[in-house]
């Protein structure tokens, strides 16, 4: 793009964004917030008809538990239309877990005079008698075993005759390093080997057993939320969702402040939606979510980023916990006009802002789950699968390294005028010539360092660094060569570029000193699949946040004055913003003061 194309492009998106400013409604409260909503818009109240649907998800204990008895399934007909849920998932099968046919279809068949839809499942996971289990500590299976295959073949055998639909719940993954997986892998690396074997068995295993009884059954597979830890333990993106009629995606982050479920932050739902949007298309079209290490608004926050994130449909898990009770449930009723309204908007548009890279299969390296964090600083994070060309700004982190051809796609993406944002490690991984290309050097491996200050202004401006309450990872083996150092941390007594910048090619070359996890972070904890540990970004203080939003804003002619813990999403000319914190803030976007109220929502334009 030539720069009279790029300066013609901001004054249209100028011109839409004052349009929009005009037309601004705030989520103050729910009593009346559909009616404020359609008289600032003048737009009606979304029709009763297109709320978002939503089901729950009952586990085979729960199908035992609750439902195995007609005084047990009236029971919870309360609970469920309290919540507006309209359809049930039925789990037939969770390792040892059984539930006979008989009780499946008495469940069925009450909940369908209800007016439920109704629907089954398997949680792939091994018993003592049923599959085989893998020899790593984690609870799955170990897939070359003939039994695994024979035991799964049967459940999707059995249960096609009973349901009209079946999900496979996110379990279908493996961490087997048993001789026989060992023998079968060969000379492949590991997650070679697992997403081959796995999308090799769908035929057999799953499709083939259930088409024979009825082939009018629709299959849907659930892909859990850790996206940069997929292709790992077998999960293929790409290659699994043609084998489903559908695809749900887990979007259960919990509570950020814990370890117990990792210390997932609340924007993973909405990356991994929309990551596994990219890559698997149209047939991603469900959210599912739980209450497990859930606070009332953790809860709640997940259904919302769902929401923002495109889901057509919302699963919530699980069965037992509705009955058991939880606080999050009387939010969630509450909300659930706003949800609905929220969903009409995102409906049928696609998200805009800064795209960050991520190729199906890729290693992160010490940028694991980078885009979480990214997004908690207030930038409007698209997570892409494929290489974002068109886009006018774009993050290159460490899994854009797997691109073969990225190297070309930079130098093409950067004579259109674009600005790139490249991390420490991306530029190790990718290797010399992006070296050269953006003027800096790296450590031949990865230096961890904390800061706990940065300088903002060039080198030598002699400007007092900003301090960081809480320190700030970045790798300390990053050095600039010819890049223009605008921002400088300061770490264990040294002073290393935080944020450099070069023009390159027709377009701007930055790279940002930021790290999340590596390997040896999730391995000294023992973590295996979520965040391992707090990290330091969320946390830094406003004005430092707004400097660097200064910067990765401007190409795309927005200026956004916010704390982090401030959702920023853009939607054509409309945007939202979302506050997760429980505190009121004020943000001033394009010269405009916003107040958002706790754990509040605030949509832009129409």
């Amino acid at each position: 793009m030539m720069a009279s194309d790029r300066l013609g492009q901001r004054g249209l998106e100028a011109s839409l964004t004052r349009l929009a400013r005009r037309s601004l409604c705030q989520a103050s409260c729910v009593n009346g917030w559909l009616a404020l909503c359609a008289a600032l818009i003048g737009a009606p109240p979304l029709p009763a008809e297109r709320p978002v649907p939503l089901s729950v998800y009952a586990t085979a204990g729960d199908v035992l538990r609750h439902l195995a008895t007609r005084e047990g399934r009236t029971g919870v007909l309360p609970i469920l239309r309290r919540l507006g849920v309209s359809k049930v998932f039925l789990e037939g099968r969770r390792g040892d877990e059984h539930v006979p046919v008989e009780i499946l279809r008495a469940a069925r068949d009450h909940f369908r005079t209800e007016s439920f839809e109704v629907a089954g499942g398997i949680a792939t996971v091994p018993g003592s008698g049923w599959g085989v289990r893998q020899n790593e500590n984690l609870g799955w299976l170990n897939y070359e075993a003939e039994k695994t295959r024979s035991d799964i073949r049967q459940f999707f055998a059995e249960s096609s005759a009973i349901f009209d639909e079946l999900i496979v719940d996110d379990f279908y993954c493996t961490a087997d390093t048993s001789p026989a997986s060992e023998k079968a892998r060969g000379a492949r690396p590991w997650a070679e080997y697992r997403q081959e074997l796995l999308v090799s068995l769908l035929e057999p295993m799953i499709v083939g057993p259930t088409r024979a009884v009825r082939p009018s059954v629709r299959l849907i597979l659930k892909f859990p939320q850790w996206y940069d830890r997929f292709h790992l333990f077998g999960y293929d993106p790409v290659r699994m969702p043609p084998a489903f009629d559908s695809v749900w995606v887990g979007t259960e982050v919990r509570n950020p402040e814990t370890q117990r479920m990792g210390f997932v932050q609340p924007f993973q739902g909405y990356v991994n939606f929309r990551w596994l949007s990219s890559a698997a298309g149209s047939k991603v079209e469900g959210a599912w979510f739980d209450h497990i290490d859930c606070t009332a608004q953790n809860f709640l926050d997940q259904a919302f980023q769902s929401v923002l994130a495109g889901a057509r449909a919302l699963t919530l898990f699980r069965l037992g916990d509705l009955v058991e009770g939880h606080p999050g449930h009387a939010l969630l009723e509450a909300a659930l006009p706003e949800l609905a309204a929220l969903a009409a908007k995102v409906r049928d548009r696609s998200p805009r802002g800064i795209s960050y890279y991520k190729p199906p299969g890729s290693d992160a390296e010490e940028n694991l789950y980078l885009m979480d964090y990214l997004a908690l600083i207030g930038l409007p994070i698209v997570p892409e699968a494929r290489y974002p060309d068109d886009a006018l700004v774009a993050i290159l982190g460490a899994q854009a390294a797997a691109d073969r051809q990225l190297i070309d796609r930079m130098r093409r993406h950067l004579a259109r005028g674009a600005t790139l944002i490249l991390t420490p490690a991306l530029v190790r991984c990718a290797g010399a010539s992006v070296t050269r290309l953006a003027g800096v050097r790296v450590s031949e491996r990865p230096e961890p360092g904390v800061a706990t200050g940065i300088e903002i202004g060039p080198t030598g401006a002699g400007q007092s660094p900003v301090p960081l309450t809480a320190g700030l990872e970045i790798d300390l083996g990053l050095e600039s060569e010819s890049a223009q150092v605008r921002m400088e941390a300061v770490a264990s007594g040294r002073r290393v570029p935080w944020l450099t910048a070069r023009d390159a090619g027709g377009g701007n070359l930055l790279v940002w000193n930021i790290r999340t996890f590596s390997e040896q972070d999730f391995r000294e904890v023992g973590e295996w699949l979520l965040p391992p540990k707090p990290r330091g970004l969320p946390e830094i203080p406003q004005e430092l946040a707004d400097e660097v939003r200064g910067v990765l804003l401007a190409p795309l002619g927005l200026r956004l004055s916010t704390p982090t813990r401030v959702g920023f999403y853009l939607f054509g000319a409309a945007g939202c913003l979302y506050n997760f914190r429980d505190r009121p803030v004020e943000v001033v976007l394009d010269g405009e003061t916003l107040r958002l109220g706790p754990n509040r929502w605030l949509w832009r334009g129409r």
